[in-house]
């Protein structure tokens, strides 16, 4: 009996040992591969970095490539903009107060990087990560957001108790601070004055209030107040008074309120507290009197006080339009020159006005889309989730016509990932699927992989490298198949299960490993021509199409030049 109670005893006492010695980590065992190991697939580390990941509750849950940056969101709402050529972090952000919530993708124009954080939209300038402009959403996302030169569209929840089932939100962008190239600009000569070129530190202290400033009537400027050593007050309901009133500018709620053995109460300010019901005390604590809600106030003297508040305001985007629709939003709109195209659950592409939001196309189609499009200037590739891919003209299509297809190829099982596109092929890929070549122009399918290597990582000018359902990396030649039927066979092939955070190159030709402690581990072809990176994407159209310019001083503008009649024909015999 001794004997089994100390065997117990050992066996619990091990077991402690081992749970407090051997925790579970939520992290993977992650490390940079061996270079021998990555000599045998022809690559080599460009770099290896270690997020600053805060430990047993943050994980990566999303890597993106935009630019020559990568953007990195973990499931504590941290943002982290790493330089994809060399690793380094340029700065990160903290949204929210660190809880757990749904990651979405960010987007990005020239100079802004917007987030999405519960129901707050964050804009962050991408070279320094200042905070442009935060803007209440009203409702949490449903999708990423897309963005261009002058909008921001964000797919939201329906606002409680309105019908329908999603949104979509424009809100137009403030005009960003723009910073002269002066290296591009002619150098002036000796003695001669610089003539409309800007500071950059005026610029920024017109847009930002420093102390002592108070905004004017422009809201996107600050008036200094005037010299003399004091800030001169200037008459509300003119354009832009100095004065931030409270509510002691009311003279009073209703007629004065008198306590017995103390004078009449000029205004609110002998209210002590705002908490409802309002209570006035005497010094011994007797003669009690109830006060009405602030509610009494009436809304002329509440709007005039939210008109006279001239605080400095800090820079907001402004509601352009909002558009309710009845099925649910699937993915982050889709953006051309002049057009918001919308992807519902309900086997229909829905294309909306950037302007006034006016339906210009609402084509049906035969099967949902699976994962968001692929994109090249304003054609996309959409994959639906019968194995079928589309080259679409976004700029063409009407109400009546519907979506304008330009070719259509089926490939197969379902691809729910997002092509990757290239000046001259479309790599398309999903579970079942593996990953096929197919040409932009003809939609024909040049080459495809076993249906275990279903992720497309990266592709340069001679290989694709694709990951299988097994952790493998797969190295295949990217131009041509390897079989006669058109099958392609792995070249070489590397083991890297503890990078389990899929990054899709969309950009350049660098392959990224991503791991979710943080680690991130950027490869490249060990070729010389490959030691810059490589741009594989091509370019994508979304900006709206600039104004045509007015015409030189003396040319007299179109509708008034001479219109040249073209000759007569010539008789007939």
């Amino acid at each position: 009996m001794w004997s089994r109670s100390a065997a117990a005893a050992g066996l619990v006492l091990g077991l402690g040992a081992l749970s407090t010695g051997q925790s579970p980590s939520p992290y993977s065992r992650a490390v940079p591969p061996d270079a021998a190991a990555l000599a045998r697939l022809n690559l080599r580390v460009e770099w290896a970095q270690f997020l600053p990941i805060a430990g047993g509750r943050d994980t990566v849950q999303m890597v993106q490539t935009i630019g020559d940056q990568l953007f990195v969101q973990t499931r504590t709402g941290h943002l982290i903009a790493v330089d994809a050529r060399t690793g380094r972090i340029q700065w990160q952000a903290a949204l929210g107060n660190g809880g757990y919530s749904n990651v979405y993708p960010v987007a990005a124009n020239d100079r802004f990087v917007y987030v999405a954080h519960v129901t707050r939209a964050y804009a962050f300038y991408r070279d320094t990560g200042v905070l442009e402009f935060t803007a209440e959403l009203g409702t949490t996302p449903v999708a990423g957001l897309s963005a261009d030169a002058r909008g921001l569209y964000a797919p939201l929840a329906t606002q409680p108790g309105a019908a329908g089932e999603h949104r979509v939100l424009a809100l137009e962008l403030p005009n960003p601070i723009v910073i002269p190239d002066l290296t591009r600009e002619k150098a002036p000569k000796a003695g001669e004055a610089v003539i409309g070129r800007a500071n950059p530190v005026d610029q920024l202290t017109d847009r930002y209030p420093a102390p002592g400033v108070y905004r004017s009537s422009n809201p996107d400027q600050f008036d200094r107040p005037p010299t003399g050593g004091f800030e001169q007050p200037r008459a509300s309901g003119g354009g832009g008074g100095s004065r931030s009133p409270s509510l002691a500018a009311v003279p009073r709620v209703t007629p004065p309120y008198t306590i017995e053995g103390h004078p009449t109460s000029p205004s609110l300010q002998t209210v002590p507290s705002l908490r409802q019901p309002y209570r006035l005390r005497d010094d011994s604590g007797k003669n009690v009197q109830r006060t009405p809600s602030i509610g009494t106030i009436p809304p002329s003297v509440s709007a005039a006080l939210a008109l006279t508040d001239l605080r400095p305001q800090g820079v907001k985007p402004k509601v352009r339009w909002e558009y309710g629709l009845t099925t649910r939003i699937r993915f982050a709109p889709v953006l051309t020159p002049s057009r918001v195209w919308i992807v519902t659950d309900s086997k229909s592409k829905l294309a909306l006005g950037k302007a006034d939001r006016v339906v210009e196309v609402d084509g049906p189609m035969w099967e949902e889309v699976a994962a968001p499009p692929g994109r090249a200037g304003v054609i996309a590739y959409v994959p639906l989730s019968d194995g079928s891919l589309l080259a679409v003209d976004l700029e063409g299509g009407n109400r009546i016509s519907g979506v304008n297809i330009l070719w259509r190829t089926n490939v197969g099982g379902i691809l729910n990932h997002t092509p990757l596109v290239t000046e001259d092929a479309v790599f398309a890929s999903g579970d079942h699927s593996g990953v096929v070549r197919v040409d932009r122009k003809t939609g024909a399918q040049v080459w495809r992989t076993d249906r275990q290597a279903d992720r497309l990582l990266a592709v340069n000018q001679d290989f694709a490298y694709v990951r299988d359902n097994l952790g493998k990396l797969l190295v295949y030649d990217a131009r041509r198949p390897t079989e006669a039927n058109g099958r392609a066979a792995p070249l070489t092939s590397l083991g890297i299960p503890e990078f389990n955070i899929p990054v899709v190159n969309t950009v350049s030709d660098r392959l990224f490993l991503a791991a979710d402690n943080g680690l991130i581990v950027c490869l490249r072809d060990a070729a010389r021509k490959y030691e810059s990176p490589v741009r594989m994407a091509p370019p994508v159209t979304v900006d709206p199409v600039p104004r045509q310019a007015a015409p030189p001083a003396g040319m007299p503008p179109m509708e008034a030049m001479p219109k040249v009649e073209p000759p007569p024909a010539p008789p007939k015999n």
